[in-house]
């Protein structure tokens, strides 16, 4: 028994349980994924009935001018997923930090988290082909989209949905994608997947494992820690692992949780200079950025393409700025659109079948009725709308998949406690 209470004694004095709630979680940064998860919406929907908006270079002269200035951010869905990794490494880090648990429970739990909504996500496309066929297919030929016509290129059955579900989106990754280059043999090319976000989800459970990694050195050996990530971000600086880098590295000095400096400016420039690294990334990026991004060495991670890693550096500075500008804190911190970010992850899953599935049967239809040019719009309209609702319905699986994951993290001593546990939405 007095064992016992020592136990208990020494898990309240390493991790302080009882403090660990949502509400520690700063709240704004939520908002931020929401924002993120609906410019990834906008992208696609544009890309598949808008595509002179996403064009390096439109056609019309409208196109051109959003395409050219900040307003094409909002529909920048590429810079948004790198703010969401950035956020990533900083969530998972405060997270790891408090949390006690062996690493292979961390991992199980990670994958828990990411796989359940994943392998949801592609049951819904299945069901979405067999209800309504291909109709992307039809759409991007109505259209000249090769983009659109191109995607679910893959047959239906139970051995797809495990691979592309399970395999493909957690672990493998797909060969369009700079990754691991030791997974490609294996790799499926992304318009061959159910839901082609998915690209984004093993590279999601990859930099989760390195920020436990990192956790766990800081934790055991501090001396190191501090090299480890620098060499880490040094040799990550050519592909997306960066932002899990900064984000760590940003959570180990807790930026976004202590008060805004005074030095709003600075956060300013900051946000702006990002915003145009963004804007421009697809027209023009220095010679410096080409020539790291095609350097052929085993002493830097796979480069990325030069538009890319342009946007992620952009991304990285516009979320440094906003951590450290009051009032960006106080606009996303409006409750309502923290409540809204549980939505992010669900939208950012199911939006895809929704655009390829019903959104370009309605333009089909709609084309016939009135004329291609017409149809455009409509069409958007009703998948953004019928994205939002079973973003809605998903909820729920995405609930479940927080909560399994919050029970293999915790253990059996934990369970005896009743203590609270924090719900890792990242």
């Amino acid at each position: 028994m007095h064992e016992s209470l020592r136990e208990k004694s020494r898990l309240r004095a390493v991790t302080p349980f009882s403090q660990v709630i949502i509400g520690e979680r700063t709240a704004y940064l939520d908002s931020i994924r929401a924002f993120a998860a609906i410019q990834v919406l906008l992208l696609h929907f544009a890309s598949g009935f808008l595509p002179d908006l996403v064009a390096p270079s439109p056609a019309s002269r409208l196109a051109a001018a959003i395409h050219g200035s900040p307003l094409s951010f909002l529909y920048d869905g590429t810079s948004a997923v790198y703010i969401f990794f950035c956020l990533s490494g900083y969530v998972l880090t405060r997270s790891f930090q408090r949390d006690p648990c062996s690493m292979p429970r961390q991992m199980a739990a990670r994958a828990v988290r990411l796989g359940l909504p994943a392998l949801a996500a592609t049951v819904f496309a299945a069901s979405v082909i067999l209800l309504f066929g291909k109709a992307n297919v039809q759409a991007g030929l109505l259209t000249d989209n090769a983009w659109l016509s191109k995607q679910w290129n893959i047959d239906v059955s139970m051995l797809s949905l495990l691979k592309d579900g399970v395999f493909n989106a957690l672990f493998l990754g797909y060969r369009d994608v700079p990754g691991i280059g030791l997974l490609a043999p294996w790799q499926n090319r992304l318009n061959e997947s159910f839901v082609a976000p998915f690209w984004t989800l093993s590279t999601e459970f990859y930099g989760s494992v390195m920020i436990l990694v990192l956790c766990r050195c800081a934790r055991q050996a501090p001396r190191i820690w501090l090299a480890i990530a620098i060499l880490g971000t040094l040799y990550t600086i050519r592909s997306a692992y960066i932002c899990f880098f900064v984000g760590h590295l940003l959570a180990s000095v807790r930026y976004a949780d202590r008060p805004a400096s005074q030095r709003r400016p600075i956060a300013t420039i900051f946000i702006l200079t990002g915003l145009f690294l963004c804007v421009i990334a697809e027209v023009w990026q220095p010679a410096w950025l080409i020539r790291l991004c095609s350097l052929d060495t085993v002493w830097l991670f796979p480069g990325q393409f030069p538009p890319m890693q342009h946007k992620a550096f952009g991304a990285i500075l516009i979320l440094i700025g906003i951590m450290d500008h009051q009032a960006c804190r106080d606009f996303l911190g409006h409750p309502r659109l923290v409540g809204l970010s549980k939505f992010s992850f669900p939208l950012y899953l199911v939006h895809w079948p929704v655009l390829c599935g019903l959104s370009s049967t309605a333009f089909v239809a709609l084309s016939e009725i009135w004329s291609t040019e017409s149809a455009r719009i409509p069409a958007i309209l009703l998948g953004l709308a019928a994205s939002a609702a079973v973003s809605y319905a998903f909820r729920p699986v995405d609930r479940c998949a927080i909560w399994l994951s919050s029970r293999i993290r915790i253990s059996r001593l934990q369970q005896q406690l009743s203590l609270p546990i924090s719900e890792a939405r990242a």
